[in-house]
């Protein structure tokens, strides 16, 4: 198959690197990423955010008030360690997870996920992949556009 994006939700950004040079790597990122990003990917406008932004934090209410005002069919949402696909109040709300499993606060039991969307004209299909006792689990959400 063929992808014509890839992105992540959160993790990635940096500050400025610091006054001694910081990190190599780090010196060729850009000093600050946007904290909303919208694209289309066939008939959906997908919206992606971080996710720290939206208070309270990860409150379905708050996020679809993101959503309504990014006018997205589909908010992807970083914040949240936990994967998965949720519908809510005519939207469609991804949690991508972790995709190192790092520890958080709020829940420390992170499993490492990612996952990939099938974009074909009014469907979506997305594939969540998560590192589970050292198996691969895979789960399959598929979603309409209303036309």
């Amino acid at each position: 198959g063929e992808y014509d994006f890839g992105g992540a939700s959160g993790g990635g950004g940096c500050s400025s690197p610091s006054a001694d040079g910081g990190n190599a790597a780090l010196n060729n990122l850009p000093p600050s990423f946007p904290e909303t990003k919208v694209i289309q990917l066939g008939s959906f406008r997908i919206g992606i955010i971080g996710g720290h932004q939206v208070v309270p934090w990860g409150e379905m209410s708050a996020l679809a008030m993101v959503r309504r005002r990014l006018n997205v069919d589909v908010l992807v949402c970083g914040w949240r360690r936990k994967t998965g696909v949720v519908e809510y109040e005519g939207g469609y709300y991804i949690f991508p997870g972790s995709i190192t499993g790092a520890y958080s606060s709020h829940d420390p039991k992170v499993n490492p996920s990612f996952l990939l969307l099938a974009v074909q004209g009014t469907n979506i299909v997305c594939y969540v992949y998560e590192l589970i006792n050292g198996e691969v689990d895979v789960s399959k959400t598929e979603f309409s556009k209303q036309q």
